[in-house]
């Protein structure tokens, strides 16, 4: 069973700092051209599924968590949006929200532009415009991995400091206590130098910063092939 780990906290305080931007590496810029295909390469290859799948099921869990957004102008962020997938199709689930994208790499913002020109709003992550927006749902979804552990707390606490007074932030995690999820993780290219983290370390980056820290979800993901098994067995019971 593939599992990802979904955390979410309710906005109370807030203490202002400043936004760090170092991430464990910077050479995702070199995939900028061809990042959905290798990660589908990655992910195909051991679930059955591929990257547009995923992209539904966060966009799903979203939505079911956060009903009294769906018909309302939030501010969305989309915390390390890479090439933009997750903006494809949110606008199927978010209809009437306002969505920005953020990343690291330029060359990712570069063809997040190109894909989907005036529609979407993306940023690298160094310029002052994102940060001049209150957000009312932060998204950030396999990015902390990349985020030097040194670093991770002041990024939880400066996406905080963007949260509108009634927001939300939830976070989207691999799960490293899957054995199955770590060899995923281990065998793909864009995860190379990826730290995994536990559950209840992250959970600890919300306290430490003295966030409110409202639950731990995860979702679990059965391969095709282990789905196929299933039915086979049934029909010969």
């Amino acid at each position: 069973m593939y599992k990802l780990i979904l955390k979410l906290v309710i906005n109370q305080k807030k203490t202002l700092l400043s936004f760090p931007t170092t991430m464990v590496h910077k050479t995702i810029d070199k995939f900028s051209n061809n990042y959905t295909e290798i990660l589908n390469n990655s992910i195909i290859k051991f679930t059955g599924f591929d990257s547009f799948h995923f992209i539904t099921v966060k966009l799903t869990k979203l939505r079911e968590l956060n009903p009294s957004f769906l018909n309302k102008p939030i501010n969305f962020l989309d915390y390390g949006c890479g090439n933009g997938n997750l903006y494809n199709n949110f606008h199927q689930y978010f209809p009437k929200a306002n969505y920005f994208g953020v990343d690291i790499s330029r060359e990712m913002i570069k063809e997040a532009r190109r894909r989907f020109q005036a529609n979407g709003t993306f940023y690298e992550i160094n310029s002052s415009e994102w940060k001049k927006n209150s957000y009312d749902l932060i998204f950030s979804a396999g990015v902390f991995h990349h985020i030097h552990p040194k670093d991770q707390s002041n990024v939880i606490n400066d996406l905080y400091n963007l949260m509108s007074d009634t927001g939300k932030m939830l976070i989207w995690e691999h799960n490293p206590l899957n054995p199955f999820t770590r060899k995923i993780v281990k065998e793909s290219e864009i995860d190379k130098d990826a730290i995994m983290i536990p559950p209840n370390k992250m959970k600890n980056l919300f306290i430490q910063n003295r966030i409110c820290f409202d639950r731990i979800i995860y979702t679990g993901f059965f391969p095709k092939s282990l789905q196929i098994n299933c039915i086979l067995s049934l029909s010969f019971v």
